[in-house]
């Protein structure tokens, strides 16, 4: 290899590098304006930036699952709520194609430039909370059995999640020719969701089966009881958790979601083995929460009740639990990408070395350049998922009633109100008020 060609070939490597950083930063660009306009609530603004930005290119084919959740829920709160489910499902399928897909071609399939050239498959967290919006939008149309389809997905995705990481870790293994990785899957932390089990419990009795209401509300008891670790908050008045096995004691759901999903930051990792005169650069993204200031949500109806809306899950300590399933996975397949990156630039550099000492340093370090800039951590999420979830149920009298949602800091200031007028009719089974302060 004369050092004209290698040259070159140097040059195209850090120019598809560099055309690989822009997109992704631009989409990091797009992701941020999205936050801005869903936190002053203009949803109709959110719909619009998401559809330009599709039309501009900036969510790529490998960027599909991570836009039909951002339009899902954009529209969700646009209450467009046929196309927010469309959108959700699909984000669904696609995560479940990808993970069909990343369990056929083992480890191939992750040793490229970086994470980021990858199809974005959707957190787990992401996949299981995107099953609690469209179960809302249909709760919305007053579909109750499509809604409790979809909430009973939450504890079947729940109930997998370890057994599909342990599937993923073995394909990655039998596929690792080097052997020098171990790959593993995390423990699973959360069996259950009291989220999910509320939602399934209320949905089974107004489906008219109160023994399923029953199983769900003793599911719920034990997701409080067997995991202090996450549902570390007070739990909800028993009377009132009590409501969601009888029918006829509640006709409106009341909802409220507060703060933000978790957000992604980098963490650059480097190393040197000296006995192989190995270089290792490599990135890996880590879950940081945000800290919402919202300590408590409360109903005002007709200006005259006043009644709690309880915090039902802390969903950003669900995702960061969750997360620990896959994280070990994530660790060592950056790992192993350096590893591969970094004996073919010593491969390489040795070759050119044999017939020129000086251009073989050269491309050697032209090799650590390449691995420098051509590593960055995933940092892809659902930027519009919230944090918090707050809910209970009551009954009220038929006719229209005036529903004041407000949510409150510590010392009991109010930092959020939002008022809707609502229409309880005859035959109706369930009606939903649904609101956010993503602060």
């Amino acid at each position: 290899m004369g050092l004209k060609s290698a040259t070159y070939s140097f040059i195209g490597l850090l120019f598809l590098t560099s055309v690989n950083g822009c997109a992704s930063y631009q989409l990091d660009e797009a992701q941020h304006s999205l936050r801005s306009t869903f936190a002053a609530r203009d949803f109709d603004r959110t719909v619009q930036l998401l559809e330009n930005y599709e039309n501009k290119g900036i969510y790529k084919d490998k960027d599909h699952v991570l836009f039909n959740l951002e339009m899902g829920m954009a529209q969700h709160f646009n209450n467009q709520f046929d196309s927010s489910s469309s959108h959700l499902s699909e984000a669904e399928e696609q995560i479940e194609q990808l993970y069909t897909k990343s369990i056929s071609r083992g480890l191939q399939s992750f040793l490229l430039t970086n994470d980021n050239s990858l199809e974005y498959n959707g957190e787990d967290y992401e996949d299981i909370y995107l099953n609690v919006f469209k179960s809302l939008n249909f709760i919305h149309q007053n579909n109750i059995e499509a809604a409790l389809v979809e909430a009973r997905r939450i504890a079947f995705k729940l109930s997998q999640l370890e057994m599909k990481y342990k599937g993923i870790a073995k394909a990655l293994a039998q596929s690792d020719t080097l052997g020098r990785t171990e790959w593993k899957a995390g423990e699973a932390n959360v069996q259950n969701s009291v989220l999910g089990h509320y939602l399934s419990g209320l949905l089974y009795a107004k489906n008219g089966k109160p023994d399923d209401a029953r199983i769900e509300y003793e599911k719920m008891l034990e997701a409080f009881t067997d995991q202090p670790g996450i549902y570390r908050f007070q739990r909800p008045d028993k009377e009132a958790m009590m409501r969601i096995k009888d029918p006829d004691s509640f006709n409106l759901l009341l909802t409220g979601f507060a703060g933000r999903a978790p957000i992604k930051r980098q963490n650059d990792v480097r190393t040197y083995l000296p006995q192989e005169d190995i270089y290792l650069k490599f990135s890996l993204p880590s879950l940081h929460l945000y800290r919402s200031q919202v300590n408590s949500v409360e109903a005002v109806i007709n200006d005259t009740l006043r009644i709690p809306v309880y915090l039902m899950e802390e969903m950003d300590i669900v995702a960061k639990e969750v997360y620990k399933v896959k994280e070990p996975i994530i660790y060592s397949r950056a790992f192993a990408r350096s590893l591969v990156k970094a004996i073919g630039t010593n491969t390489i550099s040795r070759a050119i070395e044999k017939k020129n000492d000086d251009l073989g340093v050269l491309a050697n370090i032209f090799g650590k350049i390449g691995q420098e800039i051509t590593e960055k951590a995933d940092l892809r999420s659902w930027q519009t998922m919230p944090g918090k979830a707050f809910a209970n149920v009551i009954k009220l009298n038929l006719g229209e009633h005036t529903v004041r949602m407000e949510y409150l800091d510590e010392r009991g200031r109010i930092l959020y109100t939002s008022e809707k007028q609502i229409r309880l009719r005859s035959g109706e089974t369930l009606e939903l008020v649904e609101t956010l302060y993503w602060n």
